[in-house]
């Protein structure tokens, strides 16, 4: 048989194990915390865009069609260019 002072150690030392557990418990709940309240700013800051992106975008008028003379061609392209770059148009979207 064990003797009293064998099973106050091995109680002793189970109550530690779980106090240790206890505390690895609440700072692994607190980090959980911080990362949803982290998330939740994240999220409100989505939903509710800042000045800048809701500003109207102004966009530059179309410049007149290109009627294929080499002397206009110095600026019609840099117009045409300023006007896809300012309507963020790329590829087969530029030319709809």
């Amino acid at each position: 048989m064990s003797s009293p002072s064998q099973n106050q150690n091995a109680l002793l030392l189970l109550v530690q194990q779980l106090q240790q557990e206890l505390q690895n418990q609440r700072s692994e709940i607190t980090s959980l915390r911080d990362s949803v309240a982290q998330l939740q700013l994240q999220l409100q800051s989505r939903q509710h865009p800042n000045d800048a992106q809701t500003r109207v975008r102004v966009r530059l008028p179309d410049p007149p069609k290109f009627d294929g003379k080499p002397h206009t061609l110095r600026t019609w392209l840099p117009s045409i260019r300023a006007k896809l770059r300012s309507d963020q148009l790329t590829g087969a979207d530029a030319f709809d």
